[in-house]
């Protein structure tokens, strides 16, 4: 009963850290009493994991405002340094990588024009891996530091005791992508088709905000530009590149 019973406050108050969490990241700025009320949780339970979080670094104060009498309330945000996230677009034309801090601002960008004829898993893969060191090394990252990498891939992702990817534009059948990608980085690894991971993005940060449910349209194009951008703000990348990626115009 004890074992059940601590389980039990566990996962309360895990429970209470992620409602929080997710409260200040998507309202931030916002006061302990604005966080108390989007969440419906006690004062103190919201005092107890805000003290949590500004000690492990997740969150910081960011100023104050005045109240309707009494002291100002502090403001609270959540400390965009505390981590890294890395997305990737894979497409019919490009591989793209972009690393953001925890405000969603750009820090760093790789760009692989590909050769419409290779769709190949190993093109795909080694554009992939070029790009997650590119973007790292532009923006002075560490792997330590980045939570997570999420992938948008053409097709259906099939996750079951392996991760496998059927991508008809490409021409893959079960390519397991996600194995593939263990070969040359230990990062957290997150897959999914792309255009979910797209209509996801706009519910969190686009036009979608607020709202339940969304259509999303995404509209693809099979020419590849006759140029584009290097790598920002990284010049190079400290992998070779590999076959069937354009190289691009300087």
């Amino acid at each position: 009963m004890l074992a059940r019973r601590r389980s039990t406050v566990r996962d309360l108050r895990r429970d209470n850290r992620s409602v929080l969490l997710s409260a200040l990241y998507f309202d931030r700025p916002c006061s302990r009493l604005d966080l108390s009320e989007a969440t419906g949780l006690s004062a103190a339970s919201v005092s107890n994991v805000i003290r949590e979080l500004i000690d492990e670094g997740i969150a910081a104060e960011a100023g104050s405002v005045d109240s309707d009498g009494g002291r100002p309330r502090v403001l609270l945000q959540i400390n965009p340094d505390y981590g890294y996230v890395i997305g990737v677009d894979v497409g019919e034309t490009r591989v793209q990588v972009e690393l953001f801090d925890l405000e969603m601002t750009e820090r760093a960008k790789a760009d692989y024009p590909l050769d419409p004829r290779q769709h190949g898993p190993e093109v795909i893969v080694a554009a992939i891996l070029s790009g997650l060191d590119a973007v790292m090394t532009g923006a002075g990252v560490t792997p330590s530091a980045v939570l997570g990498v999420g992938v948008g891939v053409p097709g259906i992702v099939e996750d079951g005791l392996e991760l496998l990817v059927h991508g008809q534009p490409f021409g893959w059948e079960s390519v397991p992508l996600k194995r593939l990608l263990r070969s040359g980085t230990h990062l957290p690894l997150y897959i999914d088709n792309g255009a979910k991971t797209m209509g996801q993005a706009e519910l969190w940060f686009g036009a979608g905000r607020g709202a339940r449910h969304a259509v999303v349209c995404l509209i693809g194009s099979g020419v590849v530009p006759a140029s584009s951008p290097a790598i920002t703000p990284s010049a190079a990348s400290p992998r070779p590149r590999p076959s069937g990626v354009i190289p691009p115009s300087r």
